[in-house]
């Protein structure tokens, strides 16, 4: 008689170029789940990485990495899964999600914060919003979900211009006979370009910034094949005017810093040309979502710019808790909020 092989839950046995072929397995895969972006923002005292995994035989069902952060003088500790877990199916997510719990809450004693990545479905967020309070995981009230804009990769090249707006069209072709000139790589190179233009935008605009050129360096200085960046620099003769890095993970390339000099004329905005050609890439590169890279309440021209390209809202699920002692989480936003925009 066959008996059904029993599903196995494994944490912490990879070495770095395992986790990446395992994890570049999943559609949902993004930079929250590469093992660099979890070793780069974890170094310090009272700071770790636990990554688990369930498994048949070799083969991954779900996967999550997770950061911890203690503080051991109030004998408290969380594990933050962002943008997780990974999974194949909503049988494994809750499976995974179960093992998962016990091993972060009854056998380690951290609270556990789930931070889901939108399905980018209505339906398949509800499921996962419901898997988690099914295991008795409570919504937090006081985490803002993540908002974004997404565009559906679905349709042609030609298709997706013409839903551009029409404003948004007539601005790009002003671009393209501005002068500008575009071009784009993933080495180390194109990441000092852009280091370059965006300390002219700081210099001139002197704004509260939580981006650490170090560590975003050391991740494209460290990329794979399989885990790339999208670099794309603008120039306007011997200048570098506008620039743009995007990540590309599993069937998405999710937009992540932009910047551009401070003194251009409305007759040549690099930014145009960059999320264009980002979307050529993707395309190129057979992707199915373009991540714009977040709506914020600071920025209303640069959200009706990133909705003008026919994209749409989607609001992540949001936080879900379990375990921890009674002032974990008050505690752990306290901190937390200092650190709020650090990339």
């Amino acid at each position: 008689m066959n008996r059904e092989r029993a599903h196995e839950f494994r944490t912490n046995e990879w070495t770095r170029e395992e986790w990446i072929d395992l994890s570049n397995q999943f559609p949902s895969m993004n930079i929250y789940q590469r093992w660099d972006y979890a070793e780069l923002h974890s170094g310090g005292k009272n700071r770790s990485v636990i990554r688990a995994g369930l498994f048949d035989g070799q083969i991954p069902l779900a996967l999550a990495q997770m950061r911890v952060k203690k503080l051991p003088i109030l004998g408290v500790g969380v594990a933050e899964l962002e943008w997780g877990p990974l999974y194949r199916g909503t049988e494994e997510l809750k499976a995974f999600l179960g093992a998962l719990k016990n091993e972060v809450n009854n056998r380690l004693g951290y609270e556990l914060r789930v931070h889901p990545k939108s399905t980018y479905h209505d339906e398949g967020d509800a499921f996962v919003r419901g898997a988690l309070e099914d295991l008795d995981f409570e919504w937090d009230s006081g985490e803002r979900p993540y908002q974004t804009v997404i565009l559906d990769l679905g349709p042609d090249l030609e298709d997706l211009y013409g839903n551009l707006h029409g404003s948004w069209r007539r601005q790009h072709r002003k671009a393209e006979r501005s002068g500008l000139v575009l071009v784009s790589g993933s080495a180390v190179e194109f990441f000092d370009r852009f280091s370059g233009v965006y300390d002219q935008m700081w210099q001139s605009k002197q704004f509260i910034t939580g981006v650490r050129h170090p560590i975003i360096r050391e991740m494209v200085e460290k990329s794979s094949e399989k885990e790339t960046f999208h670099i794309s620099i603008a120039s306007l003769g011997e200048r570098d005017v506008g620039a743009s890095i995007s990540v590309q993970c599993g069937d998405s390339l999710l937009y992540f810093l932009g910047a551009s000099a401070p003194d251009l004329s409305d007759d040549c905005q690099p930014g145009y040309l960059l999320h264009w050609n980002n979307v050529t890439h993707a395309k190129q590169a057979g992707l199915a979502w373009y991540d714009l890279g977040g709506i914020v309440d600071t920025g209303e021209g640069v959200n009706r710019f990133k909705r003008g390209m026919g994209a749409r809202d989607v609001v992540f699920p949001g936080c879900f808790v379990a375990g921890g002692k009674k002032m974990t989480s008050k505690i752990y936003h306290a901190v937390k909020d200092s650190y709020r925009g650090l990339r």
